[in-house]
């Protein structure tokens, strides 16, 4: 239970955890799902920023979810999928926040990994803090 994968010249590892049978060598495919949603978040809003004149001193992104275990051990017909996950965006900024809607609007809208996501019916709730440069 343990995949090499190689993407043009990178390479990385995808297992489970010895709980599922794996080798714990490294992130399970879940995981590097919910990486690959704050790595593209990250660089949308980056872009977007960039195109509205935005500065963005400091952006933290964490994607946590929750799965119903049963639909992956086949012991439910339930979805193995996420059911929910929450997206909490921290950007640090010198626009105040109410200024920032339409920056939003748009990350969400050009994010790849968010509308896949969205668009296999899970329920993302997304959470932006914004706080002032210092």
């Amino acid at each position: 239970m343990s995949t090499a994968v190689e993407a043009r010249h990178f390479s990385f590892v995808v297992a489970e955890p010895t709980s599922f049978g794996g080798t714990d060598e490294s992130a399970n495919p879940i995981e590097y799902l919910l990486g690959s949603l704050s790595g593209c978040v990250t660089v949308v809003v980056e872009t977007v920023a960039k195109e509205l004149g935005v500065t963005v001193e400091a952006l933290d992104t964490h994607a946590t979810g929750s799965i119903d275990l049963r639909g992956f051990l086949g012991t439910a017909d339930v979805s193995p999928h996420f059911q929910e996950l929450t997206l909490t965006l921290t950007l640090t900024t010198d626009v105040p926040e109410a200024e920032l809607d339409e920056l939003k609007a748009l990350v969400l809208r050009r994010c790849p990994v968010f509308n896949l996501i969205k668009d296999a019916g899970v329920d993302i709730r997304e959470v932006w803090q914004v706080r002032p440069t210092a």
